[in-house]
This record gives structure tokens, sequence and C-alpha cells, in this order.
């Protein structure tokens, strides 16, 4: 997404990343893999549950999951995947954005 991130700003939107993790390990990964938005520390879990997210079978770690909210609070668009390391498409997202 950091590649795309002019035009998810064009179209208002705020990426944010939220994890459990320990605030300095998120900012060491913001800052190695060079991102411009916020990681927000989610430590006991309140945005994790909130969503309905938690992994069961874990119990301490989130799914990892894209949402895109609207000013609102209305969810517009929401992936769950089981492997950490499956992100949608930035296109997928930008197109939810889009309500094409």
């Amino acid at each position: 997404m950091q590649e795309k991130a002019a035009e998810f700003e064009e179209l208002g939107a705020k990426i944010w990343v939220i994890a459990p993790d320990d605030p300095a390990k998120l900012e060491a990964m913001r800052e190695k893999m060079g991102l411009s938005f916020p990681t927000l520390v989610d430590a006991d879990l309140a945005a994790t549950k909130a969503y309905g997210i938690l992994n069961e079978q874990n119990g301490k770690l989130p799914h990892p999951t894209a949402l895109i909210v609207d000013k609102k609070g209305i969810v517009r668009f929401v992936r769950i995947d089981e492997d950490y390391s499956k992100r949608p498409p930035s296109e997928d997202l930008l197109t939810a954005l889009k309500g094409e």
C-alpha cells in the first residue's frame, strides 16, 4: 500500500497499521519498510476484539485483516485472512474506496 499511499490520500483515506506488537518493534518495522503511515498499538486487543478478528486458535493475535471504514464508522470493505503474509491488492482497496 505504501506505493499507492498518494492515491489513497487523494481519495481522502487514511492508512493505519494496527497490531498488538511492542511499540518499538512496530516503529522498527515502519522504518525498515519505509512506511509513511502510522503504526498503532493494540496491546490489550481492544480494537481486535471490537472488530471480531481475534484468532481464537492463538488468542493473542488478530487475523490479518484489511478494513475500509468510512467517516461515519461504517465498514465498507473487509478482508480477513489466515496467512499474515497475504494482503489484498491495493487496487482492490482503491476500487472499494471509489465505490466501483
